[in-house]
């Protein structure tokens, strides 16, 4: 009897650290559609924030850190001295390289291949290496159609379920900029606004001061199958300055190793979920 009862704690202990160890690598590829003048979708809907309780970052840390490095090394858009100080220091290192800068709000636009560092490991996740990426002729078959990517990217994760699986937090594109009334501040001249930002009038709207053209969130979740919720915002800028966002909500059950397409008025996506090491 003892022995039984010691056969299926084994076989527990070895069942879930089988399934613990179950990781997979997902790649994902956005792309702009072409405008469709007979659309009579409404976008003008607004829509509760995009939520979730448990998010994962994994651009924006990436994304800050090269920003940083890039004013360290004293990228001109981290510049803050005067014509005068050019000409007694050489030096073009900014001096002010630290956490009190907002380093997204250097972006005008993001790339579409986030520059990460090529991993093999299975401690936590992380994002594919532009190499690591296997897109290639999907990629050219959106030259062929002149369709835009806005993001192609990728990355490893270990399976869980629903409650235990995190939101991938997705941003791309265009850093656009919400219109509002303003005036100049030449009270300090030589700061660039993102050191110090410009006073802002007359707004009392709780919309944010700005979007990112693709904005939203990424889950994956493993029950058997696995299992895909993706929530996006794309946004555009009308010509009156206001922001349109149209909702991109979709969820599917897939199957590892095949390439799965999402249709929307606004964007496609194409995914594929493939098992890491195992």
């Amino acid at each position: 009897m003892l022995l039984k009862k010691s056969l299926i704690v084994l076989c527990c202990l070895f069942s879930s650290t089988a399934i613990a160890e179950r990781w997979f690598e997902v790649e994902v590829l956005i792309f702009k559609q072409r405008p469709a003048p007979y659309l009579q979708e409404d976008f003008s809907l607004k829509h509760e924030a995009i939520k979730a309780k448990n998010t994962l970052e994994l651009l924006t840390p990436l994304y800050t850190e090269q920003a940083m490095q890039a004013c360290i090394d004293g990228d001109s858009r981290f510049q803050k001295r005067t014509f005068t100080d050019s000409l007694v220091n050489a030096n073009p290192q900014s001096g002010v390289c630290d956490n009190s800068i907002d380093f997204m709000q250097s972006y005008d636009e993001l790339p579409v291949t986030p520059l990460a560092p090529p991993q093999d490991t299975m401690d936590e996740p992380y994002l594919l290496a532009p190499e690591q990426l296997q897109f290639n002729a999907q990629r050219r078959e959106l030259d062929r159609k002149g369709l835009a990517p806005l993001l192609h990217t990728g990355w490893r994760f270990e399976g869980a379920s629903k409650s235990r699986a995190p939101s991938v937090h997705l941003i791309s594109g265009e850093h656009i900029k919400r219109d509002v009334n303003t005036t100049p501040n030449y009270a300090n001249p030589d700061f660039i606004s993102l050191v110090q930002s410009k006073p802002q009038l007359f707004d009392t709207s709780d919309q944010p001061l700005s979007y990112w053209e693709l904005d939203g969130l990424f889950k994956i979740h493993l029950r058997h199958y696995l299992y895909i919720t993706a929530e996006f915002d794309v946004n555009e800028k009308l010509p009156n300055g206001d922001i349109e966002s149209a909702r991109f909500s979709q969820f599917k059950r897939v199957i590892s190793g095949e390439i799965h397409y999402f249709d929307h008025p606004r964007m496609g996506m194409i995914v594929q979920i493939r098992k890491y090491k195992h």
